[in-house]
C-alpha cells in the first residue's frame, strides 16, 4: 500500500513547465525508477514520467550504475509479483493451471487415434479410405488437435 501510495502522490504533482530537467541519481529519482520498473514500465513510459527524453533516460541508465541496478531489481520484482499472482489465480482457475502446468512444467495436449485395419490399403474402396482418413466422420479429413509447447 505504501508503494501506491508513492506512485499517486508523484501522478499528483503539477507537471514541469520550462526546459527538461537532466536527472539526478538522489534516493527519490531511485525510488521512482524502482515503484516504475515494478509497474512494468517501458524505458519510454519512464522517460515520459520523468519529464526527460527516452535518450536522457537511457543514458542516465548507461551512467549511473546505482540507476541501472534499481531498475533492473524493479522489472525483477515486477516478474515475481506477476508470478506470485498468476500461482494464486491457479488454485482457482483450472485454464490458469493448465497454462501454467504447459509453460514452466513441459506438460503438453495430445490426442492418440489408434485404427487396426484388416486388409491391404490398396483393396480399400476410397470411401474406406476417407473413413479412415476422417476417424469415421463425413467430410474432409481433418488432423488431430494436437497442442505442443
Amino acid at each position: 500500500m505504501e508503494q501506491q501510495a508513492y506512485v499517486e502522490g508523484l501522478l499528483n504533482k503539477a507537471p514541469r513547465i520550462g526546459r527538461k530537467p537532466i536527472l539526478d541519481a538522489d534516493e527519490d529519482t531511485l525510488r521512482t525508477i524502482a515503484e516504475l520498473a515494478k509497474l512494468f514500465c517501458t524505458q519510454s513510459e519512464a522517460a515520459g514520467f520523468l519529464g526527460v527524453s527516452l535518450r536522457t533516460f537511457q543514458n542516465f541508465l548507461a551512467e549511473h550504475d546505482d540507476a541501472r541496478e534499481t531498475w533492473d531489481d524493479g522489472l525483477q520484482h515486477a516478474k515475481i509479483s506477476l508470478r506470485r499472482k498468476q500461482l494464486a489465480l491457479a488454485d482457482k482457475n483450472a485454464p490458469a493451471a493448465i497454462f501454467l502446468g504447459k509453460n514452466y512444467l513441459g506438460q503438453k495436449d495430445e490426442h492418440h487415434t489408434t485404427t487396426t485395419i484388416n486388409k491391404p490399403a490398396a483393396e480399400l474402396s476410397e470411401a474406406e479410405l476417407m473413413e479412415i482418413a476422417t476417424g469415421g466422420k463425413q467430410g474432409k479429413p481433418q488432423a488431430a488437435p494436437k497442442a505442443v509447447h
